[in-house]
């Protein structure tokens, strides 16, 4: 079992026992220590309207027209906004799920938040004010569009104000670390006092767009962060264009494809406190040549930015940094504070948000609707039922799948988007209620609904979040208008892409037909234990900078292993050592998934285990049976001593990198194709535990058709050149992992 369910379901049981006497001394923040936890169980659900942008009676705010401001200006700003409902007109629960008090609520304050503002380039009209999640931007295909991205964000240390001050960053983890204090607290993290509190200078932030086929220059990678006063920056800053020491100037090409991409803050070790800040947006690029024919529009297509927070009982956001009572933010404390005083392993909130807004309504007609899913979460999955109304998948991620795919749920990972068409024709009058069934941390954490477990009496264990099993409501009760003339995705033929999708997988757990496979890249994921629980998660056993890894470092003298030739196909083989899932995201390149197979999870992690060196080394002492060499890199040379394979469809003699030993003798059999809403184009996909995730990767625009049984290895596709500039990254899409150690960089190469 996972040792970390038992750490916070644990907790979770005090709290449902004595939440009456611990609430008042409940706190989060280092800086603000007054703050107090309001359970989540005391807030009113369906109490809040769905925020909506874009035309239609229920749009807050119309989206941005990229098409028509292709310069634009983006400050990343503090704010407010209204978010929990006014208890003088919606009373909040006088009890929590156990039956006892929830604090009195006479009156809560607007949430301060951080957020992206948006003006046209010149500055001189704002297209939309601060909101969280940010007012969406369209853009169109093959029309760029140019943004200065303004850092405006105020700190604690100038301004007490900021919501720096309740929302903490680790000074001992790896991060962007703009006063220079880091290598002293990552290698001693008790030799200074500031290693020990959070961070309150000048905040670092870099926008990444995720899902863009953008040149790395403007990707917004962990290390091109800056800050908003005092002109300092990352590494890997760039600017299209000459800017103000709090700005940078990024292009996007808009040549791919057209999908649901969305932008967010990628600061290196900030990206968790940043994004549950408010930093978050929708980026809808359309191509209406490409596109397909007459989805539900205008008011009937609407986005939906799903997350999970606490709040405080003045309604601000509520960030666990372990200050407060272990039990009282439901995430306990750090599993080890004499190495990370402040870092939390995965995020667990007790509040649903929506679009900002908490288990909220949505009056709709009865006909169909398009809704573009996004999970915005920290660490929380979601296995969305939208009762009785049917419900097809259109899309993935950034890309449409081929035709429509009747799904019962809508499974989706943080960083992942869902596209679907809901049909409430027909349920005029009624309600549906949006559930959720997945425990966080998935597949065996807390639980929104009752499940199975001999642990419990009985051998069925009661929710340990019964209100996370709620997501919003839809009421089928706002009259029709004219009627109903979007493609109906129940009928053959209609929702379809225009063009198919360029294959590189049948869709059904096979390599497409001449399919040429340039490398296989076996790596792993693993994760460390300190004395308390979870210290570190890392991408093949890797440091983020790869220097760090004696076995990485052996072989790449600036620790990058990852490097991919342009217009190459790879087939990854990512190999899940821990116990949770992982959604795991690559910039610029998309993939298809080409399955999953469940692997002997007691007799490999040893096999791997016993390849490390034998000899004791200061990063390789074998006092673990299973973790001898914590961070060391992978067990092998990365090159595999020359390994070599022949893939399933035939082709012989294919390189083998990555440094881990084969599964050859360890697989268990029937590999599960993906889910057909899943089996196009990806950039985030979920590696299961106890599986290796096989995914081929390919290093050319989507759209590029495929040569038969020829390598496009060496050739650029892209329209700009994917080998200049710092390079990308790819990591775990579970923010608190990604900010501590379980992301890589990687490079183009020619």
């Amino acid at each position: 079992m996972n040792g970390r369910k038992y750490l916070i379901w644990g907790a979770c049981l005090v709290l449902l026992a004595g939440m009456a006497m611990i609430v008042p001394a409940a706190s989060a923040s280092t800086n603000v220590p007054t703050q107090s936890w309001l359970p989540g169980e005391c807030i009113p659900q369906f109490a809040t309207s769905l925020p909506v942008f874009g035309p239609g009676p229920n749009a807050a705010l119309p989206r941005v027209d990229a098409r028509a401001n292709p310069s634009l200006l983006v400050k990343m700003v503090q704010s407010s906004r209204e978010v929990l409902p006014d208890p003088q007109q919606k009373p909040y629960n006088p009890k929590d799920n156990a039956g006892l008090a929830c604090p009195a609520m006479t009156t809560v304050l607007p949430t301060t938040i951080w957020a992206y503002e948006i003006w046209n380039g010149a500055g001189t009209t704002q297209l939309a004010p601060a909101y969280w999640p940010a007012v969406t931007v369209e853009a169109r295909r093959f029309v760029p569009t140019t943004v200065k991205y303004e850092n405006d964000l105020p700190d604690f240390a100038s301004n007490i104000t900021s919501l720096q001050g309740l929302i903490s960053v680790d000074q001992t983890i790896h991060w962007a670390d703009p006063l220079g204090t880091m290598m002293t607290c990552m290698d001693n993290p008790q030799a200074a006092p500031e290693c020990s509190r959070p961070y309150t200078g000048p905040p670092p932030a870099v926008p990444h767009l995720h899902g863009g086929e953008v040149p790395s220059q403007f990707d917004g990678g962990p290390e091109a962060w800056w800050t908003p006063t005092g002109g300092l920056r990352g590494p890997a800053y760039n600017s299209f264009v000459p800017a103000a020491y709090n700005q940078a100037v990024y292009r996007y090409p808009n040549a791919q494809e057209p999908g649901t991409l969305w932008f967010h803050d990628h600061a290196l070790g900030a990206t968790r406190t940043n994004v549950y800040s408010g930093l978050e947006a929708f980026y809808f690029l359309r191509d209406p040549a490409t596109e397909p024919k007459n989805l539900p529009s205008g008011a009937y297509e609407i986005e939906m930015a799903v997350q999970d927070r606490q709040f405080d009982t003045t309604g601000q956001l509520f960030f666990p940094d372990g200050t407060g009572n272990p039990v009282s933010n439901l995430n306990g404390t750090p599993p080890n504070p004499t190495v990370h005083p402040l870092w939390i392993p995965e995020f667990a909130g007790d509040v649903v948000v929506v679009n900002g807004s908490p288990w909220p309504v949505l009056k709709v007609e009865p006909r169909r609707y398009r809704f573009r899913i996004l999970d915005g979460s920290n660490a929380r999955f979601y296995n969305l039922n939208f009762g009785s109304a049917p419900v097809y998948a259109i899309g993935a991620d950034d890309a449409y799948i081929d035709k429509p795919v009747k799904i019962t749920k809508v499974f989706i990972a943080p960083g992942e988007r869902a596209d679907v068409i809901v049909d409430f024709t027909g349920l005029g009058g009624q309600s549906v209620t949006v559930t959720n069934d997945a425990p966080i941390p998935y597949p065996m954490g807390l639980s929104p609904v009752p499940f199975s477990d001999p642990m419990c009496a009985g051998g069925t264990c009661p929710a340990d979040q019964p209100q996370m099993a709620s997501i919003m409501r839809f009421d089928v009760t706002a009259p029709m208008v004219g009627t109903d003339t979007s493609c109906n995705p129940s009928v053959v033929g209609q929702c379809t892409r225009v063009s198919k999708t360029v294959r590189l997988t049948n869709g059904l757990g096979n390599i497409a037909p001449g399919i040429k496979v340039d490398r296989v890249r076996r790596v792993v994921l693993k994760e460390h234990q300190g004395p308390g629980g979870p210290l570190e998660v890392l991408v093949n056993n890797t440091k983020w900078d790869g220097t760090r890894s004696p076995g990485i470092a052996a072989d790449f003298a600036d620790g990058i292993s990852e490097k991919p030739r342009q217009g190459s196909v790879e087939l990854w083989e990512i190999i899940n050592l821990t116990m949770d899932a992982h959604p795991m995201h690559t910039h610029l390149a998309q993939f298809q998934i080409l399955n999953r197979e469940s692997y002997d999870s007691l007799t490999y992690p040893a096999a791997w285990a016993d390849a490390f060196p034998k000899a004791p080394t200061p990063t390789c002492d074998r006092l673990d049976p299973l973790n001898p060499c914590p961070a060391y890199g992978p067990p092998l040379p990365y090159n595999n001593n020359g390994e070599t394979t022949t893939l399933p469809n035939g082709q012989t003699g294919v390189p083998v990198v990555g440094g881990n030993p084969s599964l050859a003798g360890y697989l268990l059999g029937n590999p599960a194709a993906p889910s057909p809403d899943e089996a196009g184009w990806k950039d985030t996909a979920k590696a299961m535990p106890g599986q290796v995730l096989r995914m081929l990767v390919r290093w050319t625009p989507t759209s590029t058709p495929v040569k038969p049984n020829v390598t496009l290895a060496g050739q650029n596709y892209y329209p700009f050149d994917p080998t200049s500039g710092p390079g990308y990254v790819w990591h775990c899409h579970i923010i608190d992992h990604e900010d501590n150690e379980m992301m890589r960089p990687y490079k183009v190469v020619k």
